[in-house]
C-alpha cells in the first residue's frame, strides 16, 4: 500500500501489472493550447501574433503545398504583418538528413517561429527542427534507446502545428520520430510539444480514402493501447475512451464521403483526443512492431499499427480481457450473454471487420513484407520504447516474433 507522509493511499497499487508509478502518483499535463474548428485556419495570423513572431518558418511537404494550404497560411501571416519562409522537403518517413538540412535553414532565414502544416511527419519533423536549432548535434543523438527524457531540455523556439490528417496527434504530444538509416528513432522531451495547435477539420476533407483509413486507424491505435497501457491515469482514459467511440462511430463515414463534415470534424477531434491520451499513458506493442515495419520496409505508419493491432491485442488479452470489455461496450457491442472471453474477442472481431470494410490489407504480405524481414525486426521491436508499457509483460523476442508471422 503506497503511503505519503500525509495519509494513506489505497485506491493505487502500483505493483499490480508492473505499473509504471512512484507511490501513488498520478501526473498529467494536457498542453498545448487548442484552437478547434472548422476554417480556424484563418485564426493563423492572430496567433502568430500572439506568439510575437516576426519571421515563420512553415515546415510541410511538396504534397501539402500543392494543395495550396501554405499559400493561404502565407496569406494570413501576410495580413498580420509576418513574414515566412517554406521548407517543403518533408517525406512521409522523414530521413535524418532531411531534418538537419531545415535547421540550417531555419537559422539562414533568421526565423522565429515554426509553423508545421501537414501530416505527423511534418509534424515531428518540425519538433526535431527546433530541438536541432536550439540544442545543435542530430537527431540519433536524442535517440530515447540511448539518451533520457531530459537530453530536450532547453526551450525551444516556438512551434503552431497545423495537421491536414486525423491520425497522429502529434501536434498534442512531446513525441517526434525520424529514421536514421532502417531505424525509426524515438525522441521524447517536454519542450518538443507544440505551442499551439490550430486544429482545422476542413484541412482534412482532401484526404484521399486510404489515407483516411491509415490516419485514422492510427489514432484508434492509439487511444486503444493508451487505454490498456501498464500507466495508471484515469483522466486520460476518458479521452481514450471518447476517441474511441468517435472514431468507431466516423471513420467508415469519411473513408465512404470524404466530404463528409460531420465525420470530418469528428475524426479531428477523436485524433486530437487520441493524441492527448497516448501522451499520458504511451503505447505498447503495436507500435514497437510497426516502428520498425516504417524503419525497415518504408511501411507508412498507420498503414502498419492497423494490420498489426489484432494480432497484439489477441496476445494481450489474458492480461487486458476486462479492458477489452469496457471497450466493446463504448463501441455499443450487444455483448449479452457473452462471456468477458467472448466479448473480448468480439471486440478484436470488430476491430477486424473495421479494417475490412475500409481498405486495410488483412496481411503485412500484401504490403510487400517478406518473412526475411522479421530476424532483423525482431532485436529492435523487443527493446523499443513503446514495448515498456505494453500490458503483458516481459515483452519478449519470441512474443514479438509471434506477432509479426500471425500478421504476415
Amino acid at each position: 500500500m503506497p503511503v505519503t507522509d500525509e495519509i494513506t493511499l489505497p485506491f493505487i497499487d502500483p505493483t499490480i501489472k508492473g505499473q509504471l508509478l512512484d507511490k501513488g502518483i498520478i501526473s498529467f499535463s494536457f498542453a498545448p493550447q487548442i484552437v478547434f474548428g472548422y476554417g480556424c485556419l484563418n485564426r493563423v495570423g492572430f496567433l502568430s501574433l500572439f506568439l510575437k513572431t516576426k519571421n515563420a518558418f512553415i515546415v510541410t511537404d511538396s504534397e501539402i503545398e500543392k494543395l495550396g494550404f501554405v499559400n493561404k497560411v502565407q496569406k494570413y501571416l501576410e495580413l498580420s504583418g509576418i513574414k515566412s519562409n517554406v521548407f517543403n522537403e518533408i517525406e512521409p518517413n522523414p530521413q535524418e538528413e532531411t531534418v538537419i538540412k531545415g535547421a540550417k535553414e531555419f537559422k539562414s532565414t533568421n526565423s522565429d517561429t515554426v509553423i508545421a502544416i501537414g501530416g505527423g511527419s511534418v509534424l515531428d519533423s518540425a519538433k526535431i527542427i527546433r530541438l536541432l536549432v536550439k540544442q545543435g548535434g542530430k537527431p540519433s543523438d536524442y535517440n530515447c534507446k540511448t539518451s533520457t527524457i531530459m537530453a530536450v531540455h532547453e526551450m525551444l523556439p516556438l512551434q503552431i502545428s497545423i495537421p491536414t490528417t486525423s491520425g497522429t496527434g502529434s501536434e498534442v504530444s512531446i513525441v517526434a520520430m525520424v529514421t536514421s538509416g532502417h531505424e525509426k528513432v524515438t525522441i521524447l522531451g517536454y519542450p518538443l510539444i507544440s505551442t499551439i495547435a490550430l486544429v482545422d477539420p476542413k484541412l482534412t476533407m482532401s484526404c484521399p480514402p486510404n489515407l483516411t483509413a491509415m490516419c485514422g486507424m492510427d489514432a484508434l491505435t492509439h487511444a486503444i493501447e493508451a487505454f490498456i497501457s501498464l500507466r495508471i491515469n484515469p483522466v486520460a482514459d476518458m479521452f481514450s475512451l471518447q476517441a474511441i467511440t468517435l472514431i468507431y462511430q466516423n471513420l467508415k463515414k469519411a473513408y465512404l464521403n470524404g466530404q463528409d463534415v460531420i465525420a470530418r470534424i469528428n475524426m479531428s477531434l477523436a485524433a486530437t483526443v487520441a493524441g492527448m491520451a497516448f501522451n499520458q499513458k504511451s503505447v505498447g506493442l503495436v507500435h514497437a512492431c510497426s516502428h520498425q515495419l516504417s524503419g525497415q520496409c518504408n511501411l507508412p505508419h498507420g498503414l502498419a499499427n492497423a494490420i498489426i493491432l489484432p494480432h497484439v491485442l489477441r496476445v494481450n488479452k489474458k492480461v487486458s480481457m476486462s479492458q477489452y470489455v469496457t471497450l466493446a461496450t463504448a463501441l455499443g457491442l450487444d455483448l449479452t450473454k457473452l462471456s468477458d472471453d467472448e466479448a473480448s474477442e468480439r471486440f478484436i472481431l470488430e476491430i477486424e471487420k473495421l479494417n475490412k470494410e475500409i481498405g486495410i490489407p488483412e496481411k503485412l504480405a500484401e504490403c510487400g513484407v517478406k518473412e526475411s524481414d522479421i530476424a532483423a525486426m525482431i532485436p529492435n521491436a523487443t527493446s523499443d520504447i513503446s514495448a515498456i508499457t505494453n500490458p503483458l509483460q516481459p515483452v519478449t523476442k519470441e512474443m514479438v516474433e509471434s506477432v509479426y508471422r500471425a500478421a504476415l
